[in-house]
């Protein structure tokens, strides 16, 4: 644990004029993916369950319940629930390319002994990550580019789709406001700005074939869940 105190990066934010200037936010619900040639996803999907492992309050619990299920499954970490982890992870995301200094220092050797990890992030940073994605979206300047509305967890989702994943399961993603797994219960919770809480609707509204795919593991309360539906046993092995 004492890692996570390592977590020293700081974000460079742009100033709030320049963020909030007409036409700047965009949404999307889709992305490109940069890498050429393209990955053979079959070579690093090895099962066509994906539990996507966020850092909500109800991670831990989240992931005993889905366990307890002993459905075979890939695992896709997004930021610090990589700590929690003492087994193969096949894919670990992070928007800021600053978390990947922290990925390669704090490494758990357990967390990849069958293969190595793939690691997603928006843009292009050769040697940092190895997969690299860009918004599906017709970009008028590059600031455009550079503002991801969502979450890492939202940006998780849209990779998982692209690469095929037919059952994807929300682990510690509530969106709610409480504390994350890693924080003591008095620390101030995330406060989710409301066009990267609508980013969720929008793409259950715009890609519902898509979203179909997709569920959240229930809590009190579950955002996530009340959006996609609640993640069930019953619903993983279903056709």
């Amino acid at each position: 644990m004492k890692s996570l105190f390592r977590w020293s990066w700081q974000k460079h934010k742009m100033n709030r004029e320049t963020i909030c200037a007409p036409d700047t936010i965009i949404k999307c619900e889709s992305l490109k993916l940069l890498n050429d040639p393209p990955l053979d996803w079959s070579k690093h999907c090895r099962h066509p369950v994906l539990v996507i492992v966020g850092d909500g309050n109800t991670m831990p619990h989240d992931l005993s319940v889905f366990r307890s299920w002993d459905i075979p499954h890939d695992i896709y970490s997004v930021n610090r629930s990589m700590l929690y982890f003492e087994e193969q992870v096949d894919h670990w995301c992070a928007i800021d390319s600053e978390e990947s200094a922290w990925f390669m220092e704090n490494i758990n050797p357990k967390v990849s002994p069958e293969k190595p990890i793939l690691r997603h992030t928006i843009g292009y940073f050769p040697g940092a990550y190895d997969v690299y994605w860009e918004q599906d979206y017709p970009f008028t300047d590059e600031i455009q580019r550079r503002i991801w509305i969502g979450n890492s967890g939202y940006f998780a989702v849209l990779t998982a789709i692209h690469m095929g994943y037919e059952k994807i399961i929300l682990l510690g993603m509530p969106l709610n406001h409480e504390p994350h797994w890693y924080e003591k219960p008095n620390e101030p919770p995330p406060m989710w700005a409301g066009k990267a809480f609508t980013q969720w609707v929008d793409f259950k509204l715009k890609r519902p074939e898509a979203a179909d795919k997709v569920r959240a593991m229930p809590a009190n309360p579950s955002y996530s869940a009340f959006i996609l539906g609640e993640a069930t046993k019953k619903w993983v092995i279903s056709k």
